[in-house]
């Protein structure tokens, strides 16, 4: 089947998007703590958001890093401040952390992306730069351990207070809807753990 685009249903997937399916990751994650469970997310292409719904306080706290430090043109420093009006805190509402897409399954690469079976994966007391990631599909994860550089285990933070949402748009067929639809939930939720610097 040929691929088409879809534009006037990207306004109702993105609504679909912002409802929040899973309050908490701890909901599809095995009592060990360590993997997801069998059948719990679809082993189906789509588009998946991670929102923040856990206790804001933690990212009012001393805490919490809300620096961070790209590199831009030339390797340049570009240093960006994530203030409370840019997650929204004062709205009281769950706040997006990151957007993504998988062509074959939501379920796999939501596994990717909170490595449960490490403890943590960038290094503990951490500076405002953004450290490298050991994989290019663990972005959710490191971004966690960015706002919290001194937590020697991250999971219980995920698992507690980060929530899901998705939207399943499987097939070859849907390949450049996943991609609006990816890029409108970017440019709208301002996801924080999204950004890239130009180069």
């Amino acid at each position: 089947m040929a691929g088409t685009v879809h534009g006037g249903s990207l306004g109702r997937w993105y609504e679909e998007l912002c409802r929040i399916k899973h309050r908490e990751i701890r909901e599809v994650v095995e009592k060990s703590g360590h993997r997801l469970k069998s059948g719990a997310l679809p082993k189906k292409g789509g588009v998946y958001l991670f929102w923040w719904t856990g206790d804001r306080s933690l990212l009012r706290s001393d805490r919490c890093n809300r620096i961070l430090e790209l590199p831009g043109p030339g390797d340049r420093p570009v240093r960006l401040e994530l203030d409370d009006e840019w997650l929204g805190l004062s709205t009281d509402l769950p706040i997006p952390l990151y957007v993504g897409k998988s062509s074959a399954s939501i379920a796999s690469r939501i596994g990717q992306h909170l490595r449960l079976g490490d403890v943590r994966m960038l290094p503990l007391s951490g500076t405002a730069r953004k450290a490298p990631r050991p994989t290019t599909s663990c972005q959710l994860r490191a971004g966690i351990e960015h706002l919290f550089p001194d937590e020697p285990d991250t999971r219980c933070l995920v698992l507690d207070n980060v929530g899901l949402s998705y939207v399943i748009l499987s097939g070859d067929e849907n390949s450049a809807n996943r991609f609006y639809l990816e890029d409108l939930a970017i440019g709208l939720s301002r996801a924080p753990f999204n950004v890239d610097i130009e180069r």
